[in-house]
């Protein structure tokens, strides 16, 4: 929100007086001059002016009336251009600057902390910082609930931010507490058929197909999209990534030839909005492949396969966690085809992506030396699958698996 500067029209003698005033209105003009320099630089992608003029208003800040305020509003500015970057993690410690010094300035249950609170909680969730993002939450939902009570569509999205966290955990039981809980406040709210709620319900979707209960996963799925689209229409970007959600439903119910139309529709939608090289459009593709790998099709899978393991290669970089997915698909699919020699460098890879970017402690290394064991024992190599054998299961045991 713009402060505005309230004029006050005095008759004065003293001419020192009414100068200071002027001096004071001139450096908030100076400061919105920088900010507003800094906003435009945003929405034309010139990040690095976007930063210079954000870092001037917050040098202006301190000669303005409220010192506390306009740098507050500097150093978010500055999260955005970091946020727009896709830098996270930047974003992150200039959003929590702002918040710290919020904190101390204002009353400790004020709404619009509770909100920022939230704000900040959202960008550590994307930074993979699930404590903070946590305790964020938690902060914000205290604040929620003693303004609005027990039912605001605040304390809704809240509870949805802790469920997914949850949920990310691998603690369905916690996420299902949290989403239902929050499905229950929207629905009773103005934002019933808001994306908000849609993107509820697609989340808790997620939750109900890690419990295998598909036949709820589904009915939420379908209600998201449902909403996206008479909200975004049924061509939009949130209709495509909800196709790609139903699609895997539909694999781990059997219905193939359904859920390659899902993902059929996904695709098209998603190269039409992000064109052919996004990295969500090779997640589909990888999608996509594992059906059509079910149904035999394996020329298509292959096909399937390689397209995404060359975008998420040109997109991504080499070591990106979806690449080594891709390329442990491969793996398993040469391994299938007998093609062994195809096989173990792309399980090599997958091995060397996933250690390097989970740890080699990781539940997902376990899985990809698994099926290179059971490629190596296929052609005879039974004193190198041993020992990998050997790994793996030490990894399961060490992660609870």
């Amino acid at each position: 929100m713009r402060l505005k500067a309230h004029l006050i029209v005095l008759a004065c003698a003293a001419v020192l007086g009414c100068g200071s005033e002027e001096s004071g209105l001139d450096e908030i003009v100076d400061w919105e001059a920088a900010r507003d320099q800094g906003r435009l630089a945003i929405t034309e992608g010139r990040f690095e002016d976007a930063a210079a003029a954000y870092r001037r208003a917050l040098e202006l800040a301190a000669d303005t009336e409220d010192p506390d305020h306009y740098r507050i509003m500097s150093l978010n500015g500055l999260g955005e251009v970091y946020r727009h970057q896709g830098d996270v993690a930047q974003a992150v410690v200039h959003y929590r600057e702002a918040l710290e010094i919020k904190v101390q300035v204002t009353t400790p249950f004020d709404l619009g902390l509770g909100r920022d609170y939230t704000n900040l909680a959202m960008h550590l969730l994307h930074a993979g910082r699930l404590d903070e993002s946590e305790e964020a939450n938690n902060k914000a939902l205290e604040i929620f609930e003693l303004h609005h009570g027990g039912d605001h569509p605040d304390i809704g999205l809240t509870l949805n931010n802790l469920g997914t966290i949850a949920w990310m955990r691998g603690d369905p039981v916690t996420a299902d507490r949290h989403m239902s809980r929050a499905l229950e406040i929207l629905e009773a709210s103005p934002l019933a058929r808001h994306p908000d709620t849609a993107s509820l319900l697609s989340n808790y979707a997620q939750v109900r197909l890690q419990q295998q209960d598909l036949d709820r996963a589904e009915a939420l799925t379908d209600r998201a999209i449902a909403i996206w689209t008479e909200n975004h229409g049924q061509e939009s970007l949130p209709v495509a990534r909800g196709m790609n959600s139903l699609g895997e439903i539909l694999r781990r119910q059997e219905r193939l030839d359904e859920s390659v139309k899902a993902y059929r529709r996904s695709l098209e939608m998603m190269e039409h909005h992000l064109g052919s090289e996004d990295p969500e459009v090779a997640t589909v593709l990888n999608n996509l492949a594992l059906v059509q790998r079910r149904q035999n099709r394996l020329a298509d899978a292959e096909a399937s396969y390689l397209r995404a393991a060359q975008i998420f290669e040109s997109t991504a970089g080499g070591l990106h966690a979806d690449l080594g997915a891709t390329a442990f698909n491969l793996g398993r699919l040469y391994t299938a085809q007998q093609r062994y020699v195809e096989a173990e460098p792309q399980f090599k890879r997958a091995l060397e992506i996933y250690e390097t970017a989970a740890g080699p402690e990781h539940p997902n290394v376990a899985m990809v030396l698994r099926g290179y064991v059971e490629m190596l024992r296929a052609v005879g190599r039974d004193s190198e699958a041993n020992p990998l054998a050997q790994r793996a299961d030490r990894i399961l045991e060490g992660s609870g698996s």
